[in-house]
């Protein structure tokens, strides 16, 4: 986050002396790039140092899929099976050396682990479903449409309220974007959201003994530890560092009598990609305007399309959940007759939801998108 956000009980002055009960209460800086960037100070109950045992190591290197070829390509992620663990067990579909975009289907419960992401940010865009976030810093509850975002080395867990089907984008250097906000971290008037749309962490102090199981997670796999006490033993926090969410719907589209670029949509910005949300708004209302988007070709950059809900006027044979990666270098946009029957919707209200991952450098595409690809894609903007 980028602004200053307290819960709980905290010293007066940092990096002194804090009793509670006759107990020494343990500071941990929780923060990112080493003590230059972002952080929170958090006060715990026991040593977050300490680890009654080290359990086993599971490697997780993503397959990639060697011969997808450089084409466009759309994903199904209704023919995905249901997850085990939401992160244990989410599906990775792409990827490269900055992001990796999943798919999780998970039922209905609590999660038996916690878990902590060592190496990505983690968004967490939930399109169908409900759930709370438990975490450190405290819970925060999710409905449909929220997007979750949490620093890497955040230990948290979820409760699943009903069936749920999530996105999952890692990265890192998740961020309110710079053009968003002024110097003191407020956001501006006309941006896209303002600081009362985000949703903080309500804090929960836990002083608990038992065996407590956390999975650690790096790029290449995940070591499993136990604790002997509650990880949420943290009685006071204070910082710009934390989880927060954030719902599509009350983002504030901007809007004009011509098309705007997806710039106007950035939602996050991160290292080597943004992510963008098309939301329900007006269309173009110039008297010759196109309302539709033009046909484009992001010489420098990959453009995965998360489709959520609505109707996609811009395309035929999309449903909802479909994943489409269009590539750096070919040309894409709306099919055969979009954009005649579009001009007479000016001026009216598309109810459309997307979610968009732009990446700076190529993408691939693992053996689970494979699976899900549909191979005809390329071919759907050409009418013989």
């Amino acid at each position: 986050m980028v602004f200053y956000y307290r819960q709980g009980e905290v010293p007066k002055k940092r990096h002194t002396v804090f009793m509670k009960d006759n107990l020494l209460l343990r500071e941990e800086v929780f923060g990112l790039n080493g003590f230059s960037g972002r952080y929170s100070l958090l006060y715990h109950l026991n040593p977050p140092t300490r680890i009654a045992k080290v359990g086993e190591w599971r490697n997780n290197v993503i397959e990639e899929w060697k011969d997808a070829g450089y084409k466009h390509h759309k994903l199904s992620t209704s023919k995905l099976r249901k997850s085990n663990d939401v992160f244990l067990d989410r599906i990775p579909l792409i990827f490269n050396e900055d992001v990796i975009i999943s798919y999780a289907k998970v039922d209905e419960g609590e999660s038996k682990l916690f878990y902590r992401n060592a190496d990505f940010d983690e968004v967490y865009y939930i399109q169908e479903g409900e759930a709370e976030f438990r975490s450190v810093f405290g819970s925060i509850e999710l409905v449909q449409g929220d997007y979750l975002v949490i620093p890497r080395g955040t230990t948290y867990t979820f409760n699943f309220k009903r069936y749920s089907e999530l996105l999952i984008v890692e990265g890192r250097q998740v961020e309110i974007p710079r053009q968003h906000r002024n110097d003191y971290g407020q956001l501006i008037e006309g941006s896209f959201y303002y600081n009362r749309d985000i949703k903080l962490p309500n804090l929960k102090t836990f002083n608990e003994k038992g065996n407590y199981n956390l999975v650690v997670k790096t790029s290449q796999g995940f070591q499993s530890i136990t604790l002997d006490y509650h990880p949420f033993d943290v009685i006071g926090w204070d910082g710009y560092l934390y989880p927060f969410a954030l719902n599509v719907y009350d983002l504030e589209p901007i809007t004009g009598k011509l098309h705007q670029p997806p710039t106007v949509y950035t939602t996050f910005t991160a290292n080597n990609f943004v992510i963008c949300t098309f939301v329900p708004r007006l269309f173009d209302y110039h008297p010759n305007s196109v309302p539709i988007s033009y046909y484009h070709d992001n010489v420098d950059a990959d453009e995965v399309l998360f489709y959520s809900s609505g109707q996609f006027m811009s395309r035929r044979g999309i449903s909802k959940g479909d994943i489409t990666l269009h590539r750096g270098g070919h040309v894409h946009g709306p099919q055969p007759g979009a954009v005649e029957s579009s001009l007479s919707k000016r001026g009216s209200y598309n109810d459309e939801v997307a979610v968009m991952v732009e990446t700076q450098r190529r993408v691939k595409l693992t053996n689970y998108a494979k699976e899900v690809d549909d191979p005809s894609y390329p071919l759907s903007w050409y009418i013989p």
